[in-house]
């Protein structure tokens, strides 16, 4: 049996309890990590993307001809132009639309307020300053149940000829400040409701710029004014683990009770606990081990055998006698034999033979020497 073996056997032989509670506790912990990977994992909370839901709005706007011109005849009416004359279509007429999509349901009420404002504004390197304003209602519409997909539409009519005009008058009366006039139309939409199971309320506000030149007016395109509202849900959700907890914990669990069986099995057969033979053994390597500084290598002449002999019962004892007496150990190369030459006597030491075979080179007479 080779020295591992040994020192193995002799280890689980004096520490046998701890190793067995050591293995209890592996066993114990693997147990654990398993059940809670495998069979009760317990949960944890995630966000998830929820029930949306978006509002959207948009301007429509139109003026009809009421003056001969070459070009349109009286009574024809443009439609979302860029452009209109003053003269021959003065009065813009428009229409603020809005409405919402849910992925699920909806009920609103709200209010839509239109509003004129005109103002001049300057322009600066970052901001615009306001330089004068003043405003006045159009129109202002309610409902008290609208469904997804339903539209609010205000209407309103503006006389650009009048509306031109008022802005003269007032950059006029202010001595003509710096910066440029500016005509808009507002809508504040006022909502509140339930969209989606869930209570909701905002305010919004969209506008409609018109500019004035040289005897036109410029609706400006503004498309679409789409505002989306996100939600979220929070779920519960078994927790999930790495391939190092879903396959150690099985794992440290088998490994451990495989262990416990196979110590139980050697203890039941003897079979851990070392012979003295076996212990006799392990305590020449441990010498052998420990010394091996005193210990040197060489071939002795024939006639060293011819000396009386003394036999050491340990290899440390014969370290210790060849220290005392300031003499070095000699090992026989051919031979697992120790010698120590002293005062005509040769003292030696051989060590047991390994316990599952037999030592090799023993020497039959105490006498006999190598062949030279």
């Amino acid at each position: 049996m080779s020295e591992r073996s040994l020192r193995v056997r002799a280890f689980l032989d004096r520490q046998f309890l701890v190793v067995v509670v050591v293995l209890v506790l592996l066993a114990g912990l693997g147990g654990w990590v398993t059940y809670t990977t495998h069979v009760d994992p317990g949960t944890t909370t995630e966000e998830h993307p929820g029930p949306s839901w978006r509002t959207t709005a948009w301007f429509n706007h139109s003026a009809t001809v009421t003056a001969d011109n070459p070009v349109y005849p009286v009574g024809t009416t443009l439609r979302d132009r860029s452009i209109y004359f003053t003269e021959v279509t003065p009065v813009l007429s428009g229409e603020y639309v809005f409405t919402y999509e849910a992925s699920e349901s909806g009920d609103l009420d709200g209010t839509v307020s239109l509003e004129l404002i005109q103002r001049g504004i300057e322009e600066g390197q970052e901001n615009a300053t306001v330089v004068w304003q003043t405003s006045r209602d159009l129109e202002t519409t309610s409902t008290e149940s609208l469904a997804p997909g339903e539209r609010m539409r205000v209407p309103f009519e503006l006389d650009m000829n009048a509306t031109a005009n008022r802005t003269e008058q007032i950059t006029e009366r202010l001595g003509n400040p710096p910066g440029e006039t500016q005509v808009l139309v507002r809508a504040v939409v006022d909502f509140e409701g339930s969209v989606n199971g869930q209570q909701v309320a905002d305010v919004r506000n969209h506008t409609l710029a018109v500019g004035l030149q040289g005897g036109t007016y410029r609706p400006t395109e503004m498309g679409s004014m789409t505002d989306q509202y996100e939600s979220t849900q929070t779920v519960a959700v078994d927790r999930t683990y790495g391939p190092l907890r879903s396959f150690g914990g099985p794992a440290l669990l088998l490994g451990s009770l495989v262990a416990l069986a196979g110590l139980a099995y050697v203890r039941s057969q003897d079979r851990i606990e070392l012979t003295p033979a076996e212990r006799e053994r392990l305590t020449y390597e441990d010498d052998r081990n420990d010394f091996d500084e005193w210990i040197s290598e060489i071939q002795l002449p024939a006639d060293a055998f011819d000396l009386p002999r003394a036999e050491a019962q340990s290899l440390s004892a014969l370290v210790d006698f060849a220290i005392d007496t300031d003499n070095g150990v000699v090992e026989d190369p051919d031979r697992e034999a120790y010698y120590v030459v002293h005062d005509g006597y040769l003292y030696t030491y051989r060590p047991p033979a390994e316990p599952d075979g037999d030592q090799s080179g023993e020497e039959s007479d105490a006498t006999e020497a190598p062949e030279e």
